[in-house]
């Protein structure tokens, strides 16, 4: 008896694992998702800032 609660607790326990595996992969999904949209916005306010600075200097 103490086998199988053992046995079902193991399984238990890597069926978790599996599914933690798989939300930690499309949060990095959507991170990456929202990086590669705000990218274009970021370095345009990036080379705006240096083209001010160079343009004072």
């Amino acid at each position: 008896m103490n086998k199988e609660i053992l046995t079902a607790g193991t399984v238990t326990r890597k069926k978790q694992k599996g599914v933690t595996t798989i939300e930690y992969a499309i949060m990095l999904v959507l991170i990456a998702i929202a990086v590669a949209i705000a990218a274009p916005n970021v370095k345009t306010a990036v080379v705006n800032v240096f083209s001010q600075t160079a343009s004072v200097l």
